[in-house]
């Protein structure tokens, strides 16, 4: 209030302005002209200096993305590959063992994908190799991570990889076999060119153990070295610094980390793309400045009043660019001031289409990764639930879902059986109430379905009421659910019977496209595995009932054994049969049991089988509880765990006393038919040589016979008559004398005595090839003998049967072709399994059983052959303890399987 109320000291006295000199306008527009322009270059340097600071942040931004980006891409490739794998080692060829089958399988994948894969077992060695560079045969980490029974993902070996899955036992954790995709590193490069790689750029691909995959830059030079320290000590999923590449040159370097392989992904910008910004706003900085002095200097009086409207349009350029929003280039302004409104006119539109792009991606990154959580999910579903309502409601769900479609169905076949004639029902719905199928009765085969419901492949229709198969009986019944969109795929199982088919909907049309089709389709085999593996659960189940009732039906004695051969434990089946009790037949108390010939010999072979882990078949005399000796056959066999360690062996003993008492009178019968053959065949030989001789006499009396008759009207006729009658009765009788050679050399066979000595049978069926080979060339055929295991038997008799089995495939060979006769061999269940193929005439399906019949020959009659060689042959293999098999098909060829007991009593 003081100071208010005191008065102002007077201001003091200003002096008189000075009148300005000529000129001085001018000069002073031109000083005020610089001063303006000051701000306009410090504004605009800002402003460039911002841009060029945006733009380097930018190209780092994007050096990340990108890294991101092929991370993403790489883990795609990679866990498809994976699930390639996966779904193929489902192969129900695998579960039984059937390698041959398998191949099949692989050769077709190989040519429908173009991946070749290999079946290795668990000790690294090579089943089927179609690949075109043979794989090693050895185990390194990732094979031991496949082994422990997860995918694996190796690292770069000889410029490739190697994507490994286990092939697991059914109902078990066992692991079978390893199923490997060996890829080219070229294959990871490809991929990260396909999205094209900026200029310069240069993107690199470490596996886990820190070498380089792959490189898009030099990659023959890099493959397979160290990678730089700065990316070895890389630990974490993403990120970034300055360092050199492998060249040496200065690069920012940002690096992602694709989960499934656990590789690392490194994307190098030069520090020259980074500087380029900074120094294109240095030069567009002085020449602002420049060209702004330069007009300050001459025209500062004629744009004093011009300038103000340009800058502050300019500055609203800035602020909104800044601020996100359009920039458009200003018009009717300065040639300065435009060109830097272009640029920053250029950089806002720049900014939209990069930040559009990020969304766009980030929303197909999200996407993406919401169908993979789906499958993720469903494939978890797939693999544990064994109930067919639920995996078909899962299955439906999340195809659904996947497809975007309004409804969804999965339809089961039901095949013929007791509940009646084969149909289709409705299994699991999502999208509509199950009353809006199911009221319509079962579905109809109308044109749209009958290709699905027949396994035809898939069926996609982007508008079914345009669709020349729609309306085959007469449309869509009143109240059907609206369709438009229509996409169905079939569900077929490995062993090709159909199962089903998934059904999806859209009343708007075009909603379903190729990759809709090829995720259903993808769903429809994980679908298939699963309801196979419902069905063998429940066929599992079954056969566990069945054997139970079969070792009861059997008069079998079941029993178990530890991992070390020795008896333990409760064994009631044991113990009944004999009287021991767990004293007396613990460890190798129960040899006690079996007969003094015999035990010796058990416990030898016992052991033996223990030792090398194979399955054990034998035959002993057992003493019964009330002190008979009965004749038992024995079938064991290791059950193992799921680190393949042999946990016990199960076994069972199965009375055949009777069995062999028939076979001794068998034997002894059929010793007394050869007996019989052999004196018949001698008894038929002495009236037939009667007969040749007076058929001689016939023959040396003709020209009597003329003399006598001639001039006889009917004397030629006669003549003519007799030389027919006597060359019928020679055919007649070489026919008889082959066919009772035939009678005599089998029954020679029945009674010789086989010696059985050790065999190599590579060497000996490679011998037998050899003495026939001037017969195969000039046959035009090639005989291939592979690495055959070897056995103990009757050489003669297995000289006999191979030498029959090549010579019969030489004589029957397509004259269309050059001939192929291949023999194989290897062991399987303790037998020796012999196979010998061609590629000839084949044998009619009809003729499968005939041709080892006395007398019996098939097909064309073109070659010499009395019917004898393959029934000469499965008598040699059945006297030898084996079996003889034949598969064939006209026009193919021919392949006979020979299965004979690794050695001869």
């Amino acid at each position: 209030m003081l100071m208010q109320a005191q008065k102002a000291p007077p201001e003091p006295a200003r002096p008189a302005p000075a009148r300005s000199r000529p000129g001085s306008i001018v000069r002073r527009l031109v000083v005020f002209a610089l001063g303006l322009a000051v701000p306009i270059l410090i504004f605009g340097g800002v402003v460039l200096w911002q841009f060029a600071g945006a733009a380097r942040a930018r190209l780092e931004a994007d050096a990340l993305g990108r890294a991101r980006m092929e991370a993403a891409a790489v883990d795609r490739e990679v866990a498809s590959l994976i699930a390639t794998l996966e779904a193929l080692s489902l192969s129900n060829a695998l579960q039984r063992g059937d390698v041959t089958a398998f191949r099949d399988q692989m050769q077709e994948l190989a040519r429908r994908s173009g991946l070749s894969a290999t079946l290795r077992d668990p000790d690294g060695r090579r089943l089927i190799d179609i690949g075109p560079e043979p794989m090693p045969e050895r185990l390194d980490g990732a094979d031991a991570q496949a082994l422990a029974g997860r995918p694996a993902v190796s690292g770069v070996v000889d410029g490739r990889f190697r994507v490994t899955v286990p092939v697991v036992r059914r109902g078990g954790e066992a692991v079978l076999y390893l199923l490997s995709f060996s890829l080219p590193a070229d294959r990871i490069r490809n991929l990260l060119a396909s999205g094209g790689v900026p200029k310069d750029w240069v993107m690199s691909v470490v596996d886990r153990d820190d070498r380089v995959l792959t490189r898009t830059r030099a990659p023959e030079r890099f493959t397979g070295i160290q990678a730089p320290d700065d990316l070895r000590r890389a630990s974490g999923p993403e990120g970034s610094w300055r360092g050199t590449s492998l060249e040496g040159e200065p690069l920012f370097i940002a690096y992602a980390r694709a989960g499934v392989p656990d590789w690392r992904i490194a994307v190098g910008v030069p520090e020259e793309a980074l500087a380029a910004p900074v120094r294109a706003s240095l030069v567009w900085f002085a020449a602002l400045g420049g060209m702004l002095a330069a007009v300050a200097a001459v025209l500062a009086l004629a744009f004093a009043r011009g300038i103000a409207a340009p800058l502050q349009a300019l500055r609203d350029q800035a602020v909104a660019l800044g601020r996100g929003r359009p920039a458009p280039v200003l018009a009717g302004v300065p040639a300065e001031v435009a060109a830097v409104s272009a640029e920053i006119a250029d950089a806002a539109q720049r900014q939209r289409e990069r930040t559009s792009e990020r969304e766009g991606a980030a929303a197909a990154l999200r996407s993406e990764t919401q169908r993979l959580e789906v499958l993720n999910r469903l494939g978890t579903a797939l693999a544990s639930e064994l109930d067919r309502q639920r995996l078909g409601d899962a299955v439906v769900e999340a195809a659904t879902r996947l497809t975007g479609a309004a409804y969804g169905a999965l339809f089961e076949r039901v095949p013929e059986g007791p509940e009646g004639p084969e149909h289709w029902q409705l299994l699991s719905l999502t999208g509509a109430p199950r009353e809006a199928f199911t009221r319509f009765g079962l579905p109809r085969v109308t044109t749209l379905f009958s290709e699905t419901f027949a396994a035809g492949g898939v069926v996609l229709s982007e508008d079914v009421t345009n669709d020349p198969r729609y309306g085959s009986h007469g449309g869509m019944p009143k109240g059907h659910l609206p369709v438009r969109s229509y996409l169905a795929v079939p569900v077929v199982s490995g062993t090709g019977a159909t199962l089903g088919a998934l059904l999806f909907g859209h009343p708007e049309s075009h909603r379903f496209g190729s990759r809709e089709a090829a995720l259903v389709e993808g769903l429809a085999g994980q679908a298939a595995v699963a309801m196979d593996n419902a069905r063998l659960f429940a066929s599992v189940r079954r056969e566990q009932d069945r054997f139970e009732a079969a070792v009861q039906a059997v008069r079998g004695v079941l029993w178990t054994n530890g991992r070390d051969g020795r008896m333990t434990g409760d064994q009631p089946a044991w113990a009944a049969l004999t009287g021991q009790t767990p004293e007396q037949y613990v460890g190798f108390g129960w040899a006690e049991a079996v007969h003094p010939d015999d035990r010796a010999a058990s416990v030898e072979s016992w052991n033996a089988a223990v030792a090398e882990r194979r399955r054990y078949t034998h035959e002993h005399r057992v003493r019964r509880h009330d002190g008979v000796f009965r004749t038992f056959a024995i079938q064991a066999v290791p059950v193992l765990d799921p680190d393949g360690e042999i946990r016990e062996w199960v076994g069972v003993h199965s009375d055949i006393t009777e069995q062999r008492a028939a076979e001794a009178a068998l034997r002894e019968s059929n010793e007394e038919i050869q007996r019989y053959a052999y004196i018949v065949s001698h008894d038929l030989r002495a009236p037939l040589v009667n007969i040749m001789g007076f058929t001689s006499e016939i023959e040396a009396s003709q020209d009597d016979i003329r003399t006598a008759l001639a001039g006889r009207p009917e004397a030629s006729r006669i003549d003519a008559d007799l030389a027919e009658s006597v060359s019928f009765i020679k055919a007649a009788i070489t026919k008889m004398d082959g066919l009772i050679n035939a009678i005599l050399k089998l029954s020679r066979e029945g009674r010789r005595n086989f010696q059985s000595e050790p065999l190599a049978m590579t060497a000996l069926v490679q011998g037998l090839a050899d003495a026939q080979r001037h017969q195969a060339e000039t046959a035009g055929a090639a005989i291939a003998i592979g690495d055959l295991p070897g056995i103990t038997a009757d050489r003669v008799a297995v000289e006999q049967i191979f030498g029959n089995l090549i010579d019969n495939a030489i004589k029957y060979l397509a004259k269309d072709r050059p001939g192929r006769i291949a023999v194989t061999g290897a062991v399987s269940d303790g037998l020796a399994v012999f196979h010998v193929a061609d590629n000839g005439r084949g044998i009619d399906a009809r003729d499968h059983a005939r041709v080892f019949e006395l007398f019996r020959r098939s097909g064309t009659q073109d070659r010499p052959g009395d019917g004898i060689g393959l029934a000469h042959v499965r008598t040699l293999v059945r006297a030898l303890g084996g079996r003889i098999d034949l598969a064939s098909r006209i026009g193919e060829g021919t392949t006979f399987t020979v299965t004979l007991p690794l050695r001869q009593p």
